[in-house]
């Protein structure tokens, strides 16, 4: 009867401790899940508030021109008054400011072009000055590019690309903290490069603009959307030059270390892009260009289109080479259950090399710094299989090496059949599964390694942290160049989107910039 007892009371004491642990488990993702549609409801209502702002825009430039239809402000050099200028054919007529003898307002009577006429033209200035009355009362100075309600229309772009862009860097920092291991925050975060470029140089145009609107005109304004592109080029040359010459060193070292590979020769490849982009861009796009209008015209939108193009693939790399330095300095919560180590070559003699080593030492780091800070034990899972040219399998290698360090045997959980980042994954979160049924992992990888193993962590259905050692800098430009590659792979739709938008963009803009 006492051992009836006894087993229904542990059976009991069992069923109890199950209860719990499956509260627990259901209390944790349940904070999970809020935290998710918490910020997956933060991105919507951003992506709601672009959308509103690009209707208001949109809303904002058409009212902007209506309410200045059938008038034109001109502004004329020094020495020249309004009161001179008359017009010829009365399909359009004049009013001087009285403020100001140099402004004039041009008033729509009809359609078609008209001359206005210098009465008192003295040496050195404008004989006339030519506008074209459109359909509606739009009134265009063919000189200068201003049309009715210009001023409006380029302080509403300005504004509208600064609120775009504080909405992206805003989206851009939330994916950073929740979403992370993600090619979609590698291309908000080029987006918010680009974009930002653009603010600040529609900020300084439309200032000029509104100080001085007799030197800065429409025609300067696209001149400067055209050129931007080239002037971004300029600016980012020493960091591109510096970066396409440690590209091949990079290289270089990696073929030296691991044999030659397509990955491993990524970096020849794009170094070789960047300087010929940038020769393309003096010896082509920085050319004298002479011929028919039209030509001229074409010209110059294959020009814009190259060099913007250019820019922001750019960015988009410079994107992913912040979020990879993010990935490794943001912190990992001291919660976790399991530290999984992603394997890679051994010695000759089946102990790791400095570059395992490391990756092995920094999930002890982290063991010890959890430890201290909350008691929280962890285990050890290192993961990698045997290479036709190793004595014995990464993870064997990895587990003597920890067993060496103080680490007991019962701690670790070795995971010998992956050859790829991929199986690391996989094949790793099967056994953490079988140890564990709510576990809270973090991988352990060298610090050029830790973005492209979140995002294929994600990709396999895991959710980890990563943290990472450190190793020499000549990983790290390849393993930039890797995401590069990938994010351009996994976004194609979006980039297409962008390359037929700067084609039309600067189509238009070169076609109706004045000549």
């Amino acid at each position: 009867m006492g051992v009836v007892q006894r087993k229904n009371s542990h059976f009991v004491s069992s069923a109890i401790h199950n209860q719990i642990g499956i509260k627990k488990i259901y209390e944790g993702e349940n904070i999970k899940n809020m935290k998710e549609h918490t910020n997956n409801k933060k991105l919507r209502e951003l992506g709601i508030a672009m959308l509103v702002i690009t209707i208001m825009f949109i809303v904002s430039m058409f009212a902007g021109t209506f309410i200045n239809m059938g008038e034109l402000d001109i502004y004329l050099p020094e020495g020249i008054s309004a009161e001179s200028f008359v017009p010829e054919k009365g399909i359009a007529e004049i009013s001087a400011d009285p403020h100001d003898s140099r402004h004039m307002v041009v008033h729509a009577k009809g359609r078609g072009r008209e001359y206005l006429v210098n009465q008192n033209p003295e040496d050195g200035q404008p004989s006339f000055e030519y506008v074209k009355v459109l359909r509606g009362g739009m009134i265009v100075n063919e000189v200068n590019g201003n049309y009715s309600g210009y001023k409006s229309a380029v302080v509403t772009t300005a504004v509208y690309v600064l609120m775009l862009e504080i909405l992206l860097a805003v989206s851009f920092v939330i994916r950073c903290r929740d979403d992370l291991f993600s090619y979609t925050t590698i291309y908000f975060g080029g987006a918010v490069l680009f974009m930002a470029g653009v603010a600040v140089s529609l900020a300084v145009v439309t200032l000029k603009m509104l100080s001085d609107p007799i030197t800065y005109t429409m025609e300067y304004f696209y001149s400067q959307i055209k050129g931007a592109g080239g002037t971004f080029m300029l600016f980012s040359l020493p960091l591109l030059l510096i970066f396409s010459l440690a590209l091949p060193i990079s290289n270089i070292s990696l073929i030296r270390r691991e044999g030659l590979n397509f990955v491993n020769v990524l970096g020849f490849i794009l170094s070789a892009l960047i300087i010929l982009s940038y020769l393309v861009e003096i010896f082509y796009v920085g050319r004298f260009v002479s011929g028919s209008a039209t030509y001229v015209r074409i010209t110059g939108a294959i020009d814009s289109t190259l060099t913007t193009c250019f820019a922001y693939l750019e960015d988009m790399l410079i994107s992913a080479m912040i979020c990879g330095i993010i990935s490794v300095k943001r912190k990992v919560a001291f919660d976790k259950t399991h530290v999984m180590i992603l394997g890679c070559a051994i010695s000759d003699d089946g102990t790791p090399l400095p570059l395992l080593a490391g990756r092995v030492d920094r999930a002890i780091e982290f063991a010890k710094a959890q430890k201290a800070a909350t008691g929280k034990g962890i285990k050890f899972v290192p993961s990698g299989g045997k290479g036709s040219d190793e004595v014995i399998s990464e993870a064997e290698s990895m587990r003597r090496y920890l067993i060496s360090k103080g680490i007991s045997d019962a701690d670790i959980i070795a995971e010998d059949k992956s050859t790829s980042t991929e199986e690391n994954m996989r094949f790793s979160l099967e056994k953490i599964k079988a140890d564990c049924e709510a576990p809270k992992i973090v991988f352990s990888t060298s610090n050029y390694h830790v973005l492209r193993s979140g995002i294929i962590s994600k990709n396999e259905g895991l959710d980890a942290d990563g943290v990472g050692s450190k190793t020499r800098w000549y990983f790290w430009p390849n393993a930039a160049v890797r995401e590069f590659v990938g994010l351009l792979v996994s976004k194609k739709k979006e980039h297409a989107f962008w390359a037929v938008f700067f084609i039309v963009l600067f189509a238009v803009i070169n076609m109706i910039m004045p000549m």
